[in-house]
Order: C-alpha cells, then structure tokens, then sequence
C-alpha cells in the first residue's frame, strides 16, 4: 500500500526539483506531475500529462494524496501581455480541474497554492506584508489573483487551502531570463569566447531574494503547520541591487569586463527599491532563510561554470 503522499504539479521545473528533494529528505511520498520524461529521484510516480484537459486529471488517484502543492502553470510575466487570454484559461483551468478531480474522487486533501509576492503595489510601506495593498499590473498578476480566488471558492467546498506568495526566487538550476543566470550565463559565455563587453539593463534596481532552497523549505513547513485560509510571503526581508549581485559574480569570477547599459534590457517600470516581510511564516512555522546571498551565488556560478 502506498503511504500518504505531496503531489507536486509543475514537478519538473526549476522549483518542482528542488521541492522533491526537499520532501524525499523529510521521509515523504511523492508523487509528480509534468510535461515530458524527466529523470527526478525520488519520486515514487509521475505523470506526464496536460492539466488543461480534465480527462487527464483523472488518471491520477487521489486517495492517498495528504497535500498537493500547485507549482504549474504558466509563470513568465513579459509573455503574458501577448497572450492574456492563454495565461487565464491556463492557470485558472488547470487550477479548478485538480479541485473538481478530487471532489469526482470524494477526496479533500490540503492545497497550498503557489502565487507570487509581485501582486504586491510597490510604491507602497515597505516592507510589504501580507496585509499589504495587491493589484494587477500583467495578465500574469491577474490569473495569480484569479488562483487565490478559486482557492477560497474551493475552501466553501471542503477543501483546506493555504496561498504562498513568494518573492524574487534565486539558486542553482534556473534557466535564464532571471537576473543571476543570466548574469552567469554572460559571464561565462564572455570567457569562453574572450569577449569584454558585458551588457545590463537597470542594475540600481533593488529586489528581495530568497534561496529556492528556502523557498521549498517553506513550502514543506506550510503543508505541515500553516494555518488554513491563510497567506503567507516566503521572502528574505533585504534586497539587493543588480550591481550588487554583479560584482560578486564577478569576483568568484575573478574577471571584470567593460559594462554597456542595453536599452532592451530595461522595463518601462522599474522601481528602486522592493522587499517583503517573513514574519508570519516565521511566527506560525519558525521558518526563516538559511542560505545568504553570497552562498546562493557561489552556487549559481557552479551551476554555471559546468554548462557553458
């Protein structure tokens, strides 16, 4: 018989990886869901399939599944602006199709409902709070909105559900389009072909990063001791300036190389300083970060330095 299992959808991402680990250290069944063949140890099953469709769901038996923490969906904020109507019927639709899976099933096990600590207003009282003002700037933030929606609808069903909006994520194994692999990526790329030019958008910009390593601790730490109908931010409480995250890059890198601003690297709206507060995850579960920021970027620049 299998034991009460997490069903992690979304497993074969940057964070599904690190939350499996996360789970299987802590003596948890796991079960995945994806897109592809993934090679991920110690899941004790996956299943490859489009949560879109609803046919597809049922495929999974949720009988022994305790926790399901929902990672997929459709995550990039800069696309959503061309395909609005992709973003909301994909994170709204594979979001209602687990829930009503379960209830076809008569199983009601815990939600945690990954969002996003970007719905917060940024020109407001820092640090932000889980009490602070959110809003909607993108299609992104809008279907991130819509997903806490559904979750309170599903809790008047039954179902206990709790939101996680974590902040800016950084650590081993993301994939570019965020500013540490990014950063790592060029740098590495300049090495190896001798190149001295080093392009970068806004670099005075500061952002709040917190460790995937973390971020997965607090996931696991919700689904054990968080409070049912809440919201939780999973963040470090200091932010950090792109100059800042470059320059230890560099170091570890022991180059430097000639810095040129690239006007497609900016945003139309940047602001100069965002950070959040962890003080009720930490009150309800003791959870804090344990990664600094100097480690998570020795090991990024590992990640790095063995790919390119």
């Amino acid at each position: 018989m299998i034991m009460k299992s997490v069903l992690v959808t979304g497993v074969s991402g940057f964070v599904g990886r690190h939350l499996v680990n996360e789970l299987v250290d802590n003596k948890y069944a796991v079960l995945g869901v994806g897109r592809g063949s993934v090679d991920i140890k110690g899941l004790n099953e996956y299943f490859d399939l489009d949560l879109v469709d609803p046919k597809n769901i049922n495929k999974i038996d949720f009988s022994n599944v305790c926790s399901v923490v929902h990672l997929a969906g459709l995550a990039a904020v800069g696309p959503s602006f061309n395909n609005p109507v992709l973003y909301l019927n994909t994170n709204l639709d594979i979001e209602s199709n687990i829930f009503e899976a379960c209830i076809k099933q008569d199983v009601r096990p815990l939600f945690l409902i990954i969002s996003s600590g970007s719905l917060y207003k940024p020109d407001q009282k820092l640090p932000l709070s889980e009490k602070s003002k959110i809003e909607a700037p993108s299609p992104y933030a809008v279907s991130k909105i819509g997903q806490e929606e559904l979750a309170k609808y599903y809790r008047k069903r039954g179902f206990k559900c709790i939101i996680a909006r974590p902040f800016n994520h950084i650590g081993p194994g993301q994939g570019l389009g965020f500013i540490a692999p990014d950063f790592a990526h060029q740098i590495y790329n300049n090495i190896k072909n001798n190149r001295k030019d080093f392009l970068v958008g806004n670099l005075n910009a500061k952002r709040d990063y917190t460790d995937v390593r973390d971020i997965v601790r607090g996931y696991r730490l919700l689904i054990e001791k968080g409070e049912d109908g809440e919201t939780y931010n999973l963040c470090s409480s200091k932010s950090y300036s792109g100059h800042s995250i470059l320059n230890k890059m560099l170091a570890l890198a022991n180059v430097d190389f000639k810095i040129i601003k690239d006007p497609t690297k900016y945003r139309s709206v940047d602001y100069e300083d965002i950070y959040g507060s962890f003080k009720k995850i930490h009150e309800t579960t003791g959870w804090k970060p344990n990664f600094d920021l100097d480690t998570s970027i020795k090991d990024i620049m590992g990640y790095w330095s063995d790919l390119v």
